[in-house]
């Protein structure tokens, strides 16, 4: 982070300084007390169940150079603290004000799924050219898109954020932060509809993406399904005043970049990729369609920020996914696909077709549980994965054994009993699937681990890896 005097940040934040000296110098900004050291901005959240401020004076004796707070009866002598009206108002105010400071292209990526690994494959991609800014973790959301601001340094030339929603508003809030002049639109899928209503209001909310863009603003969008009808009625184009140029990506579709000529071999995948200029073969070290979709994005990025074809061509290749993001794990000579950290309707039926991309070899099981934040449509939304699982089986796309945990998932396993010979097992905790998978598995087999990350599934893979 760039030090910054406690005086710029109070008019940032148009607050009052309690206390402490104006010209001292902030560089580094956390919400959690526990990181706070010498030369930090603690900023106390206040929360459901704790109330951060109570935290205030134990960091101020760690040495933290300065607070804020929203509770104006908090005094003290160390450090310096801003009285502010709303903390989480305030960090995102010193964020979008300390952003502003950098005249650097910054990338939103916006969607149902895909989101990290896109972030991460267009990461690869501009760091063969770039000293580059990418998401950490789960920085995603309306606290953590803020802290992101602050990984911005003097030499930062390019950077990629997450740009994740679940309700009305937050999209143009996460614009104001990080200010992003190009933006990628991965998927419109059922993530967060029982907070959002219907795809067409979650398409709105997230296409809110380009309301800041000047007059070079790009806004790509996977074109594959439905998605560009869906995109041209409900993005609100209206609202961007400095005009969006849309650039559709796919694989179902001869669009300004897309990809054919699929092909999976034993340790991954490769595909055409055709552009403007010509076509190249092109090679990934991961499986599954999402991921072509996701490398071809990657790819016309590249291009756009003048990174050499060649140099992002090889960078897809040497990378590898991130923990619990469609990590393949080999125990024994069986696969154990990782991809617990979350899930939606549509990433599950897109892991399910990858897994039967893996090797033709071997048992097919899938070990599925609840998917969360569905609402009123979690059991028809639900009941969607099983219907895909049959519509897989008329393709000779057939599972040997499902799996399911947890009373939402259990209307996927209901739902495949009843029309198709597909073996089904339900269970109600992830130590009983674990336990009857273990007995049900033998080398050669690929297992497919997936499930919201409030059903915890990661425990399934650890006692199937014996971690």
């Amino acid at each position: 982070m760039k030090p910054i005097r406690i005086a710029d940040i109070v008019k940032a934040v148009s607050g009052t300084l309690a206390w402490g000296d104006e010209n001292a110098l902030v560089t580094k900004v956390v919400t959690d007390s526990r990181e706070a050291e010498e030369g930090t901005l603690f900023v106390p959240l206040i929360g459901e169940r704790v109330n951060a401020h109570r935290f205030i004076p134990q960091v101020l004796e760690d040495g933290a150079a300065c607070v804020f707070s929203s509770d104006t009866s908090v005094t003290g002598e160390r450090g310096a603290c801003i009285y502010v009206e709303d903390t989480l108002q305030a960090l995102q105010d010193f964020a979008g004000w300390y952003r502003s400071q950098f005249s650097i292209p910054v990338i939103g990526i916006t969607g149902s799924v895909g989101k990290t690994t896109t972030k991460e494959m267009i990461a690869a991609v501009l760091e063969q050219k770039y000293k580059t800014v990418k998401t950490l973790g789960n920085l995603n959301s309306q606290i953590g898109v803020a802290l992101m601001m602050f990984m911005i340094e003097e030499n930062t030339e390019i950077a990629v954020f997450e740009m994740g929603i679940s309700m009305p508003g937050e999209m143009e809030r996460l614009v104001k932060i990080a200010k992003p002049s190009t933006a990628v639109m991965t998927n419109i899928g059922v993530s967060h509809i029982g907070n959002l209503g219907s795809r067409e209001n979650i398409c709105a909310e997230k296409g809110n993406i380009i309301v800041g863009f000047t007059e070079e603003g790009t806004l790509y969008v996977c074109g594959n399904g439905d998605l560009k009808e869906l995109s041209r009625e409900n993005i609100p184009y209206e609202k961007c005043a400095g005009g969006c140029r849309t650039i559709y990506y796919g694989t179902e579709h001869e669009d300004v970049f897309f990809g054919n000529g699929i092909c999976t071999a034993t340790k991954g995948q490769s595909f055409r990729f055709h552009y403007p200029e010509g076509e190249e073969t092109v090679e990934l070290s991961v499986f599954g369609i999402h991921n072509v979709n996701n490398a071809i994005v990657s790819l016309a990025l590249g291009l756009q920020f003048g990174v050499p074809l060649e140099a992002s061509k090889r960078a897809l290749k040497e990378y590898e996914p991130i923990a619990m993001r469609g990590v393949v794990r080999e125990v024994s000579g069986v696969h154990i696909v990782d991809d617990t950290y979350n899930a939606s309707p549509d990433s599950i039926n897109s892991n399910l077709e990858a897994l039967f991309d893996y090797s033709p070899k071997g048992k097919k099981i899938a070990v599925l549980a609840d998917v969360l934040e569905l609402g009123e449509q979690s059991k028809r939304l639900h009941e969607g994965i099983g219907a895909f699982i049959l519509q897989q089986e008329k393709k000779g796309r057939k599972l040997s054994l499902l799996v399911t945990i947890g009373e939402q998932a259990r209307y996927i396993s209901d739902y495949v009993a009843a029309g198709s010979d597909i073996f089904v097992y339900h269970c109600e905790s992830n130590e009983q699937a674990a336990e009857y998978v273990e007995k049900h598995m033998a080398a050669g087999d690929w297992i497919l681990v997936k499930g919201s990350r409030g059903m915890h599934t990661d425990e399934v893979v650890k006692q199937l890896t014996k971690e």
